[in-house]
């Protein structure tokens, strides 16, 4: 595994796990901790996440300088070699822009743009051949763009959305910024090659993962032929798909019928580079490959095959594991308030499942810890009910965390409810005040009582004895 290949437990893990120890060191308020726990625990799911693997051996034959997997299942990075070193994106680019276009213009994608001469008058490298004055839908722009990688096409798109190239570049490197690529730097929108342009196999697959979940992008850069109809400047043309992992209309021994989408590219200085999805036995994966090359003797490029080996050294070393299921009886907590059960067991709410190294021994390398939200339980107890956390840690890292529920249904005794009610009342605080309160009013009134009935036998002695008073 790189050193560079950094994994980490998803926030809001950690922050239930928080939430739990702030829980224990606060009886106090216990009762309301445990409703604002219940609550949020039953809104987050069990989000497993698999960290770096030691034990499986390195994919070989790889010729991309920078290159990752990804599976989407368990939002981790499987396996990568200097993803944090800086490359040229090449026409990686595209994928960024072809996003903020759609999202530009949404559910506006036959919009007529009119095609600016400032707009296609620096376009060179590879095009459709657009005109000034041309009449052409967003729609047709963006499928010359993700399938075909027209810079004139990418210009105009820019050109049209932010009034001039450069205050569109300066919103691709906002969004890049927004999505979390701190080493990507843009100095145009077609990714022809500029020594100041820079990017990275991490903060590509960021970018990816941003383009993936848009159902536009990923159907028009999966597509291997478009007609765009007759305009008023050109005769009808029609588009091919460059990206020959998902065509074949160049190549055939290139192409993978699981792969969809995303983007290929080349320049001389950026060598040769490729995004794309592949979903292989119900795991789905997103390989970036950066800065491979051509093999001319050979009429070979070599993203494609490090593509392939990434995919077949994941589908060959990793599958899904049953690290524990909800039928597992994790620990048993005392119960309060039941005349029927002295103890009720608990359970995983879900299944975990990790996506580890087949010949992984389980015992030795997952560790199941418990937290609980209190040390007993107070019938009535529902079946279901929230009573804890179950920790995963892999090879010393937390890696998931499921709620714990009770397994079946405990009454209570209103006997017992009604003891334990004597009991608090009598041992609180405020029965002990009032007690003193009482003792207090009680003392007051007997002085108070033997007070007036002293002055009131003095009264009644002047009465009968007057003659002892004047003395």
């Amino acid at each position: 595994m790189d050193k560079n290949t950094v994994l980490q437990m998803p926030d809001n893990s950690r922050a239930r796990l928080s939430l739990f120890r702030h829980a224990k060191q606060n009886n106090n308020r216990r009762s309301v901790i445990k409703r604002l726990l219940c609550l949020l625990l039953t809104v987050l799911s069990v989000l497993p996440l698999i960290p770096c693997v030691h034990a499986v051996d390195d994919p070989e034959n790889l010729t991309s300088q920078a290159c990752l997997i990804y599976n989407l299942e368990t939002d981790s990075i499987l396996w990568g070699r200097e993803i944090d070193t800086s490359v040229f994106p090449t026409s990686t680019v595209k994928i960024i822009l072809g996003m903020l276009a759609l999202e530009y213009y949404a559910d506006n994608l036959d919009t007529v743009l009119t095609v600016p001469m400032e707009a296609i008058s620096g376009a060179g490298g590879n095009v459709i051949g657009l005109v000034a004055g041309e009449e052409i839908s967003v729609r047709h722009l963006l499928y010359a763009v993700l399938m075909s990688g027209a810079n004139d096409a990418a210009c105009v798109l820019a050109y049209t959305i932010a009034g001039n190239v450069t205050a569109f570049v300066n919103q691709m490197n906002a969004k890049a910024q927004q999505l979390g690529c701190r080493d990507t730097v843009y100095t145009n929108c077609t990714g022809v090659h500029d020594d100041n342009m820079r990017t990275t196999a991490r903060d590509t697959l960021r970018i990816a993962l941003y383009a993936y979940t848009n159902s536009n992008f990923m159907a028009m850069s999966s597509e291997t032929r478009h007609i765009i109809p007759e305009t008023n400047k050109r005769p009808e043309r029609t588009i091919v798909n460059r990206n020959f992992i998902v065509s074949t209309q160049y190549y055939t021994k290139y192409y993978n019928s699981l792969a969809k989408g995303m983007n290929a590219g080349n320049t001389k200085e950026g060598g040769y580079c490729l995004v794309t999805s592949i979903r292989k036995q119900g795991c789905t994966y997103i390989v970036v490959c950066m800065n491979s090359y051509y093999n001319e003797e050979e009429n070979f490029i070599y993203t494609y095959s490090d593509c392939e080996t990434l995919v077949d050294w994941a589908y060959n070393n990793y599958d899904f594991v049953s690290v524990v299921d909800n039928t597992t009886m994790i620990c048993e907590i005392p119960v309060e308030l039941s005349l029927d059960v002295d103890y009720v067991t608990l359970l995983p709410e879900k299944p975990i499942e990790m996506f580890l190294p087949k010949d992984i021994d389980i015992d030795t390398a997952i560790t199941l810890n418990h937290i609980l939200l209190s040390d007993t339980i107070e019938a009535p107890v529902a079946e279901g009910e929230i009573a804890g956390m179950l920790t995963v840690k892999y090879d010393g890292e937390l890696v998931a965390a499921v709620n714990l529920v009770t397994k079946g249904s405990i009454t209570r005794s209103e006997f017992l409810n009604f003891l334990t009610i004597v009991r608090r009342v009598v041992t609180s605080r405020t029965f002990a005040i009032c007690v003193g309160i009482s003792l207090l009013i009680a003392l007051l009134y007997v002085l108070f009582t033997a007070v007036y009935r002293e002055k009131a036998r003095k009264r009644a002695l002047r009465r009968k004895y007057p003659h002892l008073t004047r003395k």
